[in-house]
């Protein structure tokens, strides 16, 4: 049987062992992996995992696209997102704008999000990541398939 673990950074590298993919970490300890353009999708796909909150209990899971959507097409966008979220369980999927008065482009994220304050095993957190990644393949691959960008 599985043992909860306090979630840490180490939990992450163990699931990124499991997967072969190389990552690299930034400044904040965050981890990323960089996919190559997909014929499906459409697009490149990055895979964030981040650990966040005061205790380090927030554990995020982001996958971002390299698409960028001009203004002309924002509304389409969060139709998009709105109608993925109505009618999928995972990810969340946002369009997301710095600053709507001056910027010219968005991006489309998928995420999902854990507190893990009470712990969690690895094979769940392996699980959640791996979920939330495949979903934002098939966010895309669907977007792809509409011809919507």
């Amino acid at each position: 049987m599985a043992t909860v673990q306090t979630f840490d950074r180490n939990m992450i590298k163990t699931y990124l062992a499991t997967t072969n993919c190389k990552y690299l970490q930034d400044q904040d300890g965050d981890f990323v992996v960089r996919f190559s353009r997909d014929e499906d999708t459409g697009c490149e796909l990055s895979l964030w995992m981040i650990v966040g909150g005061e205790q380090h209990e927030l554990y995020t899971v982001r996958v971002y696209s390299d698409k960028q959507i001009p203004k002309k097409d924002w509304g389409r966008a969060m139709m998009l997102c709105n109608d993925w979220n109505d009618h999928k369980r995972w990810g969340k999927a946002f369009l997301h704008i710095d600053n709507p008065d001056t910027d010219t482009t968005g991006q489309i994220i998928v995420e999902e999000q854990l507190d893990l304050e009470t712990g969690i095993h690895q094979e769940l957190l392996n699980d959640f990541t791996a979920t939330v990644f495949h979903s934002a393949n098939l966010f895309w691959t669907e977007a792809n398939q509409k011809g919507v960008f």
